[in-house]
């Protein structure tokens, strides 16, 4: 898989990813595949900056699977949407992917493997469009080599038809991790023990968003926005029963509205984000501040821009963002392919001091069940 040997970007997320690798020793089957992802995210937030509220319910994504060549995988389903406290599906979209899948390189075309599964950073993408932004569509390359891992993707959000009252809308960016230092594996040890193991590496991200056209009757102008980081992972890991790493993570933040009119209240901006923590057994606990001057991100997390989001204050700006936030995580395996994560957010900020937090459960679900195997002519 694309992230197994990949040091986590930031919060470790792998118990909420859905990825759906070719399988060539199962070529000419046709499966049912099942991913469900039940949520409950409560926001308790009260600042101008960002929207206290609640996401409560469920994603489900049943499809059929074929395993047309050892390299070459189709998917085909339905996205479904509910969030409980309304009487209908809040989503209804089909779903299909081509994927090719040889040796270290990945092709899909279509449904995206996006949300957390890209790896990004939550000041460049924010972590909730695993429940409110989950489809993504478009072309997408995985790379999967020893010292480079990559995902490029382009993200066609909204498609344009001459005289539509609207902007096309497009998305797209990169996510790339460079290994620049890896613990030798000792000679009297088994490859397929972790060990004691001492890992650098160098993040490289951006993120891109265009809104234009030129067969729109709108008279928006064009918005053209970047945001992009580099960073530095050091991780060492430990073989012990308890204590199972320490890492930190820093990165460097920048933002840049290319438009040619500028409608942001901010037209760039940088930040600078630090990450320390400690993965156990127990627990998983991990300490952010944040600090942002003139910073906007159009997918980035709600917290960090210096841009208001907030439905009551949407004019607000504050130049300079200073956060601190603890993050408590535990992820439960409960069965095969069912996960429970579990995660508790304090969030402070030091420029008005008070306490906000958030709180947040989920239930994720991937399965595939034989049909039949299809006989070629």
């Amino acid at each position: 898989m694309f992230c197994a040997s990949l040091a986590q970007a930031q919060l470790n997320n792998q118990a909420l990813e859905n990825r759906q690798t070719a399988k060539p020793d199962q070529v000419g089957e046709l499966q049912l595949g099942i991913n469900a992802l039940g949520y409950s995210k409560n926001n308790e937030y009260f600042n101008n900056i960002a929207d206290g509220y609640t996401l409560f319910g469920y994603h489900l994504n049943p499809r059929l699977v074929y395993q047309a060549t050892p390299h070459v995988r189709i998917d085909a389903g339905v996205q479904l949407q509910k969030d409980f406290g309304t009487k209908k599906y809040s989503l209804a979209q089909p779903t299909f992917s081509i994927r090719y899948e040889k040796d270290d390189k990945t092709l899909i075309f279509g449904t995206l493997e996006g949300h957390v599964n890209h790896g990004y950073i939550e000041p460049l993408y924010d972590f909730e469009r695993l429940m409110t932004n989950r489809l993504e569509n478009g072309v997408q390359f995985l790379l999967n080599k020893p010292w480079l891992k990559l995902d490029a993707f382009i993200d066609w959000q909204r498609y344009l038809r001459e005289g539509d009252p609207f902007q096309e809308v497009v998305a797209g960016g990169t996510v790339a991790e460079f290994a620049l230092y890896r613990t030798p594996a000792s000679l009297d040890t088994d490859e397929t023990t972790a060990g004691s193991e001492f890992y650098v590496g160098l993040p490289v991200q951006f993120t891109a968003m265009h809104r234009g056209g030129q067969i729109d009757v709108t008279d928006k102008p064009l918005d053209t926005f970047f945001n992009g980081t580099i960073g530095l992972i050091l991780r060492k890991n430990y073989d012990k029963k308890v204590l199972h790493a320490l890492y930190f993570q820093p990165y460097v933040v920048a933002f840049k509205d290319f438009s040619n009119t500028k409608q942001q209240a901010f037209t760039q901006g940088t930040g600078i984000y630090l990450n320390a923590g400690v993965d156990t057994k127990y627990q998983n606990v991990m300490l952010s501040y944040w600090r942002g001057r003139g910073y906007v991100s159009e997918m980035g997390g709600q917290l960090y821009p210096s841009q208001s989001s907030n439905f009551l204050n949407p004019t607000f700006t504050q130049e300079e963002r200073d956060l601190l936030i603890l993050r408590l995580m535990h992820d439960v395996r409960l069965a095969q392919g069912l996960t429970l994560t579990l995660r508790l957010e304090p969030l402070y900020d030091l420029n008005d001091p008070k306490l906000e937090f958030s709180n947040s459960l989920y239930l994720n679900f991937n399965t595939d069940f034989f049909l039949a195997r299809l006989k070629k002519r």
